[in-house]
């Protein structure tokens, strides 16, 4: 036998190979979408299917797994795939975008994670997307711009989360979760909000809705936070039209919820503490 043959029969034991392969990962998905199903049926999840808590625990433990010439990358777009294929079996989820400045990159973070199977609906502003959380029929995600404050009219927008509506809404995922952006994957970050608390993922930011006399400074009003007993981060303000206060949104570590003790250890409010939810930290500053 000819080197040429030899090289010919080898190349098609391996493509053999490949197609047994592919095989095995068939039945797996077909195995996988199984489970997804008795989950469903057993009632494992209810309301808003989404769990991004749950869905960065398991990209974290397998990129720290991950070994060989695999693109790290093409594991999470894989895996974000198959969470929406998941999605669709347990019922299917409605995103509502932010349209605007920006609004085409948020549209396409919004694609690449939560799939393009994904229904959308698009709104002019965030006040409207936020609303179509909480109509009977509406969304179940809604896709916001990148936090602002002051006269920010669209990054803005996070002083509706302590608004005494219908639902309840919170901040619950921060997208792209993978940040280290190749050429061809778009630009930018977005927050994804929805009528349910997120779910803890062991690295987290929590975002909570303070109100403040407006004569304390920004470095005040972080000490304040520390004095309770948080770790703050990042600070938004934003002075709502007739109101002496000033609304602030604080980042703190980890997430926050109502029955935190450290919520009421929080001197100089106007009123009561809010919290707005929060989100699993991006692949990039955890792995």
């Amino acid at each position: 036998m000819n080197d040429l043959s030899t090289s010919a029969t080898r190349l098609a034991e391996l493509r053999a190979e490949l197609d047994a392969i592919d095989d095995r990962i068939h039945d797996l998905l077909m195995q996988r979408a199984q489970v997804v199903e008795n989950v469903a049926s057993e009632g494992g999840k209810t309301g808003t299917k989404i769990r991004p808590g749950r869905e960065a625990i398991i990209l974290r433990r397998l990129l720290a797994r991950h070994r060989g010439p695999w693109p790290a990358q093409a594991i999470v777009r894989i895996w974000r795939e198959m969470f929406g294929a998941a999605l669709i079996i347990e019922g299917g989820q409605t995103m509502a975008v932010c349209d605007g400045e920006g609004g085409e990159v948020r549209l396409a973070l919004a694609r690449e994670h939560f799939g393009p199977l994904t229904p959308v609906r698009r709104h002019h502003n965030p006040a409207q997307t936020l609303a179509d959380l909480t109509r009977e029929g509406g969304a179940q995600l809604a896709i916001l711009p990148p936090l602002g404050e002051g006269d920010d009219a669209h990054g803005g927008w996070w002083p509706m989360l302590a608004a005494n509506g219908p639902l309840r809404l919170y901040v619950i995922a921060k997208i792209p979760f993978w940040t280290r952006r190749a050429e061809g994957l778009p630009p930018g970050e977005a927050y994804v909000a929805a009528s349910v608390p997120p779910d803890a993922s062991g690295a987290d930011r929590g975002l909570i809705i303070l109100s403040f006399n407006a004569e304390l400074s920004r470095a005040r009003m972080i000490e304040l936070v520390a004095a309770a007993g948080f770790e703050p981060g990042a600070l938004w303000v934003k002075r709502l039209p007739g109101d002496a206060s000033l609304l602030a949104l604080v980042e703190v570590a980890g997430l926050v919820d109502d029955a935190d003790p450290r919520l009421s250890a929080i001197a100089g409010l106007d009123s009561p503490p809010r919290v707005a939810g929060g989100y699993a930290l991006p692949i990039s500053e955890t792995i």
